[in-house]
């Protein structure tokens, strides 16, 4: 097709949006924050909404070149570029904010939104969306979306696929689907698709508009800066801090030659030139918050720390992370070219990798700095060189190799947050071997057999073909399974095997493994895990029955607090899925959707699972009222700061009865300050509050069903099956039912007959509904279609 014929064709699908095509215009989009790659499309087309960025996909055939979507062009790993030509799809102008629900804490937005323009919308109704990468000035949603970015204080709140409750996608033919909604479950649809949409990188879906969950926006917040001598004590600081009971919102770290960068620039801020920086944040209501400053800056002066320098006042706090937001622009000024990667390791081999990268980076004459989120293990060692010059950048893709190589030796991954793009493709094959790979290119074969979307991403071979007249999935052919995998007891090398990571808190143990397996390996360590409902149940039985227990409302689902499985296949092959570190954006999402399909591709063997610290005492508080002041009591706790702190807050309803349960696990020392605030909140709102100080946390057991329907309706709905005999436990803040049957009543019968009265309104919320007593429903024939080709291109039938 002529450049003509293309502009034509762009020009009749965009007749409110724009069209470019002259070279000075195209040079603006041939490069993201790699600056020194750069990839010229043919063409770049505006869309002025979302019906015209479907006219683009309605004619994606027609059209025969690849397309790539665009947000902001801010990734820094070679993503939203047109690495193969063809037309980039700039989603700009789809930039609404259309609803903002305070009391369901969701919020719907256009992919165009920036982060920041995001954030002064929801300030004035008390909420927040926790995701912070440092280009939030600019980056939209569908960017963050679509590479499951992180940033600053992630380390407490959790990065994009935390937070994305659904998806509105676009496929390849022009069709339109939503995948969630402000529930943030399935929807309709059998499995749960959206999963493999976060963080696809542009190659599945174009995004037009999402659903995303917020938080109560914090009330206090305190900043800590403190300098080190050597690495060994910041890293003290570090372990101390990730296990504290004020649960720091981030933990970031400079090195001495970051430092040193900032402190030669008109950005200094007076910092030792030759020191290790860490900076830390805490948040929270003020009495609560206000209480744990002087441990955490002790903890900082215990490691070693003889400049700590703490404050709350606003001003003050942006002095003291000057440094730290200084350092990324300085890297542009300073350097005509730079390539940062975004590696996850255990904590343990932080001093190892830190070494392995000055030695590199020495020995070839390569100027490297690390600036980086060391709460999570989240390295960001920046090279700074010069590609014009013969052989540098070479010798950076050589470091880089290197360094991967050893990430993925100790036990880490490639990317927390940036993603793969094409920078990092060649290192894919250290992570999936090729069964592995043929399990993750599966997906891609469903929605972009061509691979038509954003080509040479996430994997090197996905080239697009414009002679391929393929309009279904392409066989991969019977490959051998490979190191990845284990068959008949033997056990591959990429396989989890049993461990304990005291210091990430991180734990493998067999999915038959029960409460007592957990605790008898966690509690020596004061660590603990939370999401339990039974005792003797196993952790697979816990995660078929519901996604939910009653500590996700502070900690989330169950797909949050497994980050692993060694999972085995119908075809009797066991493969390692998912990582054992808690960030990770390295290909696709198979781990959550495998996770949350009820074992209909296999069957979990080993679980990963995230540990948290046990803080001292776990009480339960009890308020009791009349129906209605509960149901009013409901919302305004949730809105309040003090949520955040809570492991769970259940409303219990059964009959006309209704309790609220509030369980907190803190220090000793801080229950009275959670006893005066929940003494004075019950007296407010006409409420008894009775205390059960110093217990083990209640197990309501595995519930005979679950509905999943979201925090502004969720009390409704307890309410109607509260009066129809059922024993309702609803986790107030997740919008969840678990609902208890008597033990005479027929349950399978019974549960039928809910599902069929409650399905239709939770689905067309984005909810849905499991049970260990029904299967569940029939998929549609779209998506039995998907399915099948999954599991045909994957070949683990």
């Amino acid at each position: 097709m002529s450049s003509e014929q293309l502009a034509t064709i762009l020009k009749q699908c965009a007749t409110r949006g724009r069209v470019l095509t002259s070279p000075a215009q195209l040079a603006g989009y041939d490069a993201d924050g790699l600056g020194y790659k750069t990839f010229r499309p043919d063409a770049v087309i505006i869309p002025a909404d979302a019906d015209e960025m479907i006219r683009v996909l309605q004619r994606a055939k027609e059209l025969n070149v690849p397309i790539c979507v665009r947000g902001a062009g801010t990734s820094l790993s070679g993503g939203p570029v047109a690495a193969q030509g063809g037309v980039v799809v700039h989603t700009s102008a789809l930039r609404a904010v259309r609803t903002i629900c305070k009391e369901g804490f969701w919020c719907e937005v256009e992919c165009g939104v920036t982060l920041n323009q995001l954030d002064e919308t929801l300030k004035p109704h008390g909420v927040f969306y926790p995701p912070d990468p440092s280009s939030g000035p600019v980056c939209t949603l569908g960017g963050n979306v679509a590479m499951n970015a992180g940033g600053a204080h992630c380390f407490r709140y959790g990065v994009t696929s935390n937070y994305v409750l659904g998806v509105e996608a676009i496929l390849l033919d022009g069709s339109v689907h939503r995948f969630g909604g402000p529930a943030g479950g399935r929807g309709a649809w059998r499995e749960d698709w959206k999963r493999f949409m976060v963080g696809s990188e542009g190659t599945l879906a174009a995004f037009t508009r999402f659903w995303l969950r917020t938080l109560p926006r914090p009330d206090k917040v305190w900043t800590f800066r403190a300098t080190y001598p050597d690495l060994i004590m910041a890293e003290k600081a570090i372990h101390a801090l990730v296990v504290h009971s004020s649960f720091p919102v981030a933990i970031e770290l400079m090195d001495p030659r970051c430092v040193a960068m900032v402190e030669n620039s008109p950005m200094a801020v007076g910092l030792p030139k030759d020191s290790f920086m860490l900076l830390t944040e805490i948040d929270g209501p003020p009495e609560l918050v206000d209480a744990r400053v002087e441990a955490v800056a002790q903890i900082l002066r215990d490691a070693g720390s003889k400049d700590v320098v703490f404050s709350d006042d606003e001003e003050q706090r942006k002095k003291l992370w000057k440094a730290r937001k200084a350092a990324g622009g300085l890297m542009g000024q300073l350097s005509a070219d730079f390539v940062v990667q975004d590696a996850v390791i255990p904590k343990r081999a932080l001093a190892e990798l830190l070494q392995l990268v000055y030695d590199e980076a020495d020995a070839a004459g390569v100027r490297a700095v690390n600036v980086f989120h060391a709460g999570d293990g989240n390295l960001h060692p920046n090279f700074l060189f010069d590609s014009r010059n013969p052989g540098e950048l070479e010798r950076v893709e050589h470091i880089g190799k290197r360094l991967m190589q050893r990430v993925v030796d100790v036990g880490g991954t490639l990317s927390g947050e940036h993603g793969i793009g094409n920078d990092k493709t060649a290192y894919m094959p250290l992570v999936f071997g090729p069964e592995t790979t043929r399990i993750q290119l599966a997906i891609p074969a469903v929605f972009n057999a061509r691979h038509q979307l954003n080509p040479l991403k996430v994997f090197a071979d996905r080239r697009f073909d414009p002679t391929s007249n393929a309009n279904g999935a392409h066989t991969n052919g019977h490959q051998q399974p490979d190191a990845s995998a284990k068959k008949n007891g033997s056990t591959g090398s990429r396989c989890f095997v049993s461990f304990l990571d005291e210091i990430d808190g991180i734990l493998c143990l067999p999915a038959t493994a029960t409460a007592a397996d957990i605790h008898a390996q966690a509690a020596a360590h004061k660590l603990r895990y939370p999401l339990l409902l039974d005792a003797n149940a196993t952790l697979r039985e816990h995660v078929d029955a519901t996604g939910y227990t009653p500590a996700s409302s502070r900690f989330g689902p169950f797909c949050d607090n497994v980050v692993g499985m060694n999972w085995k296949l119908p075809n009797g092959h066991i493969v390692r899925i998912g990582e054992r570190v808690v960030k990770t954006t390295t290909g696709y999402d198979l781990f959550r959707f495998f996770l949350s399909s009820g074992n209909r591709f296999g069957e979990p063997i080993d679980y990963v699972i995230r540990l948290r610290p046990d803080c001292g005492v776990t009480s339960i508080y009890w308020l009791d009222g009349t129906a209605d002041a509960i149901s009013r009591a409901v919302p305004l706790l949730l809105k309040n700061n003090w949520m955040h702190w809570f492991d769970s807050i259940d409303l219990l309803a059964e009959g006309n009865t209704r309790r609220l349960r509030i369980v907190i696990n803190c220090p000793a020392a801080e229950a009275p300050v959670v006893d005066a605030f929940l003494s004075k909140f019950a007296t407010s709102q006409s409420l008894t509050l009775r205390i059960e100080p110093n217990v083990a946390a209640p197990l309501d057991g595995l519930p005979d069903f679950a509905f999943k329907s979201s925090p502004e309706h969720v009390v409704a709905l307890t309410n109607s099956l509260a009066t129809t005999g059922v024993r309702c436990v609803t986790l107030c803040y997740n919008g969840v039912v678990h609902g208890y049957l008597p033990e005479n009543a027929s349950k399978s019968d019974r549960v039928r007959e809910l599902v069929t009265h409650h399905a239709q309104p939770l689905e067309s919320i984005g909810g849905d509904w499991q049970s260990r007593h029904l299967s569940p429903p029939a998929p549609s024939a779209l998506e039995t279609d998907w399915i099948t080709r999954l599991v045909q291109e994957a070949n683990i039938s």
